[in-house]
This record gives structure tokens, C-alpha cells and sequence, in this order.
């Protein structure tokens, strides 16, 4: 059992990085697309598209193998406090991810509400940023 549990705790910290890959790259190409040509702008839309694909996988990676190891190593009883913390910061993560998402279609989708809509996706992915530091620091406490 300990070699399944090391082999799937090696794959969520994979699709931890891969999920924090599609947060940092959307910092970076978030605040150019408003100011990019067409041309550029489309391109942007595109990267962001594939790492947002990664990121769903990203996260429905560590939702299964995040069960699993809770159940292969704790028999699905949480080893403290701090693993509670860590879920309400998933939680937050999906939550303020879905916001974000729908925000970032009526931003691209133009008209009078396209600027506060990107205002509110910039909002959505700092919340995202700022709950999926609560879940590595409730990870490290939970898991220790």
C-alpha cells in the first residue's frame, strides 16, 4: 500500500504544480490582452484556453487522488483540524474558479460590461490565488 500512496501523493503534487502553472500564466497574460493588438489578443485567448484545459484536469486530478490517498492512508478520517482548513480553501478555490470563468466570457465576449467584467475575472483570480495559498499552507500543517 505504501508504494500506491507515494505514487499518488507524487501525482497530486504534479497537479498541484500544473494547476499553479495555469494561475501564474494567467497573471502574466491577463494584463496584456486589454492593450495587445488583435492579432496578439487571440493568441493570449489561446494559450489561456490550454492552460485552463490543464487546469480542470489539474484540479479533477487532485480531487481523485486526493480521496483516494485520504482513504488508502487515513481510512477516510482526517488526521486534524488543519485538513478541514485545507478543504474550505478548495472549496474557495473551485468557487472563486467558476466566478472567474464567467466572468472572463463576458469580458471577451466585448460590449459595455466587457471592462468590469475583466476587473471582476482579475478580482475572481486573485481570490484564487489568495485560497490556494490557505490550501498549501493547511496542506503542510495537515499533512506534517
Amino acid at each position: 500500500m505504501g508504494i500506491l500512496v507515494g505514487l499518488l501523493v507524487a501525482v497530486h503534487i504534479l497537479a498541484l504544480a500544473a494547476g499553479a502553472a495555469n494561475g501564474a500564466m494567467n497573471m502574466v497574460s491577463g494584463p496584456r490582452v486589454a492593450s495587445a493588438s488583435a492579432e496578439t489578443r487571440s493568441v493570449l485567448f489561446a494559450m489561456q484556453d490550454i492552460t485552463a484545459r490543464v487546469g480542470k484536469y489539474a484540479m479533477a486530478t487532485l480531487i481523485v487522488t486526493g480521496l483516494l490517498i485520504l482513504g488508502l492512508k487515513w481510512n477516510f478520517t482526517p488526521p486534524n483540524a488543519w485538513f478541514f482548513v485545507k478543504m474550505a480553501g478548495v472549496v474557495g478555490m473551485l468557487v472563486f474558479i467558476a466566478l472567474g470563468e464567467r466572468q472572463t466570457h463576458k469580458a471577451r465576449a466585448g460590449g459595455p460590461e466587457a471592462g468590469a467584467a475583466a476587473g471582476a475575472a482579475k478580482r475572481f483570480g486573485q481570490l484564487t490565488s489568495a485560497s490556494f495559498l490557505v490550501v498549501v499552507i493547511a496542506a503542510v500543517y495537515a499533512f506534517d
